[in-house]
């Protein structure tokens, strides 16, 4: 059954993240492992890997993911950039599985301006590709959905598909679906009917085993948008309705969900996760 959890912070460390999630009452936990808009990794000591790694074990809080940094781009172009981004995001997945991630969630990327999207495609499965071959490394690496704002690639499930199907190692590949871009892209989750359609296509498109984490996030904007904006669950344009009708769907099928809303008014997470535990059930 699918286990719930919320996106820590690292402000007071990486323990003090674990301690967020337990206070919240958390099944799963996410975190990134630096502020998402810088480039610089991350440096932890030993001793800091191993604390956390034996409080995450005594926690049970499981699956623990990390989410890549916003400043990566391996689909574009510009051969700079994309050096930049490909030796960034190697280190970070590289420190992922050190710390003991079983997943690492990434937002493919945006083709540029001279470029096509199969240009993108090729360039993102390529790097894939050429990280998980030269390294020993455990975490699942997760491709995000995405709002399909500009060039950015993933808003729908062909992308994602075509991106899988060029990944040689398929067992270091899947997806995470963000309920808020998916409706951003036009997938009308506030109809339980349609709801029922997306699943099908995911089927068909990708493979339900495919569907390891799901970011639950009502949405401020409305269907077809391409716009990320999120809101508190059942507050927005998705509503109570298709995001109970959802989770009750995937609820077997989804190992995590991790609530993505905003942090106020304060105590919002513990508010948005009961409403998960609710329309879930035990």
């Amino acid at each position: 059954m699918i286990r719930f959890g919320i996106h820590a912070s690292l402000r007071n460390g990486l323990d003090n993240a674990i301690e967020q999630a337990l206070a919240a009452g958390c099944e799963a936990m996410q975190i990134f492992t630096k502020s998402p808009r810088i480039w610089n990794s991350a440096v932890y000591s030993r001793k800091d890997i191993a604390s956390f790694q034996h409080k995450l074990k005594t926690s049970k809080l499981s699956p623990f993911i990390i989410h890549t940094f916003y400043l990566q781009n391996l689909a574009t172009s510009n051969e700079e950039l994309y050096k930049k981004s490909f030796e960034a995001f190697e280190k970070d997945l590289l420190l992922a599985s050190e710390i003991g991630a079983k997943y690492y969630v990434i937002h493919p990327g945006s083709y540029s301006e001279t470029a096509v999207l199969d240009e993108g495609i090729e360039r993102i499965a390529k790097s894939i590709n050429a990280i998980y071959s030269k390294n020993e490394i455990k975490t699942t690496l997760l491709l995000e959905n995405l709002a399909g704002e500009g060039r950015k690639i993933g808003s729908n499930f062909k992308e994602l598909a075509q991106i899988i199907e060029k990944i040689n190692n398929k067992s270091k590949i899947a997806v995470c679906f963000d309920t808020a871009h998916a409706f951003g892209a036009g997938y009308d989750l506030s109809n339980p009917k349609k709801i029922d359609m997306l699943l099908k296509d995911f089927d068909v498109a990708l493979g339900l085993d495919k569907l390891k984490v799901i970011h639950f996030n009502d949405s401020k904007m409305p269907l077809a948008s391409k716009k990320d904006r999120h809101e508190h669950l059942g507050n927005g344009m998705i509503g109570a309705k298709g995001l109970e009708y959802f989770v009750k769907s995937v609820k077997d099928i989804a190992e995590a969900g991790i609530i993505e809303t905003p942090k106020e008014p304060e105590g919002s997470d513990i508010i948005n996760l009961k409403k998960l535990f609710k329309w879930r059930g035990k």
